[in-house]
């Protein structure tokens, strides 16, 4: 017999991971992972390189 049977949880039909670490992904990726990584690093120092810069307008 189900134990959540007849319950009306707020969580139903939500995937939950429960060994999911939180942090970065450290597992071993392919080319197009490591080429994905590559371009959000650049990006987010492309981003705080602008957000210190004076606003010229």
């Amino acid at each position: 017999m189900d134990p959540h049977a007849g319950t009306d949880s707020g969580q139903d039909g939500t995937i939950v991971n429960p060994g999911r670490q939180t942090g970065p992904d450290t597992s071993v990726g392919d080319e197009g992972d490591d080429a994905n990584e590559l371009r959000f690093n650049e990006e987010e120092r492309l981003i705080r390189e602008q957000s210190q810069r004076p606003e010229t307008d």
